[in-house]
């Protein structure tokens, strides 16, 4: 006769319940973003549960940023779309809680981005080029202003990852980027020629482009290595390479300590 291990069995609480069946409606699209979720009456009667349950469960989801709720009069909640600064600020949590260097986080960009550009050298479009060189005039619009010049940069690092075309590295990509841009923001406060490193990494972007439309994935790809290589240079050279990963100061916004 088989012996069967004793388990105990765990009957998940039902705002977990209630929260798993919302969360799978707003990710399957049957609720879109700006749309209303039912009030509490009607989600207690729909799922046969309590006011206490169906106010758990909502706020499991708000805090996943699934949805938005307005508390009082006149309020109650709407599905949005998730934000990848969310994702990001988790993820720097526990790349902080890990005692992840910056060294370890730029390696890390530069194993997902080369290769990225690879594979849009060997599969782009017009639009894809075309994207990219409207991105590029951005930069270039406000590379005179670092801080808003680094979040036009990480929009066009983000194009490069999404454009590539694998989804689930665009998303890793994003919140990858997230976490770099902080730091480069940072590190450009502590650059006195940051215009100058600003413009020669503009130049670096529109060579890229001009690779990538050619088609010429190997010289695409050290290109970006190079340039990836010599920021992450700096950056560990204004923040110190052993500087721990941190995307959240006490008061909850993004910035360096």
């Amino acid at each position: 006769m088989t012996l069967i291990e004793r388990r105990p069995v765990r009957i998940p609480k039902a705002a977990v319940v209630v929260a798993g069946s919302l969360r799978r409606s707003i990710v399957r699209g049957d609720l879109q973003p700006g749309d209303p979720l039912p009030n509490e009456t009607a989600l207690m009667e729909l799922y046969d549960v309590s006011r206490p349950v169906v106010r758990e469960a909502l706020r499991i989801i708000e805090s996943e940023a699934l949805i938005s709720v307005k508390r009082g009069a006149g309020g109650g909640a709407r599905v949005r779309r998730p934000d990848v600064g969310v994702a990001a600020r988790h993820t720097a949590l526990l790349l902080q809680l890990e005692g992840t260097t910056l060294a370890d986080l730029f390696e890390a960009r530069a194993i997902l981005e080369p290769d990225a550009v690879r594979r849009l050298a060997l599969r782009h479009s017009r639009d894809d080029v075309r994207q990219l060189r409207r991105r590029h005039r951005e930069d270039q619009r406000h590379v005179d202003d670092p801080a808003v010049y680094a979040v036009h940069a990480a929009r066009f690092h983000e194009e490069l990852i999404e454009l590539a075309g694998n989804k689930t590295l665009a998303v890793l990509g994003r919140q990858l980027l997230e976490i770099v841009e902080s730091h480069n923001r940072a590190t450009l406060e502590r650059t006195e020629d940051a215009v100058e490193v600003l413009r020669g990494a503009s130049d670096f972007h529109g060579r890229l482009i001009d690779l990538i439309e050619a088609g010429d994935a190997e010289a695409a790809e050290a290109h970006w290595r190079q340039h990836l290589d010599e920021a992450a240079a700096v950056a560990l050279e204004r923040l110190g390479p052993t500087t721990i990963v941190d995307l959240l100061g006490e008061d909850g916004d993004r910035r360096i300590r």
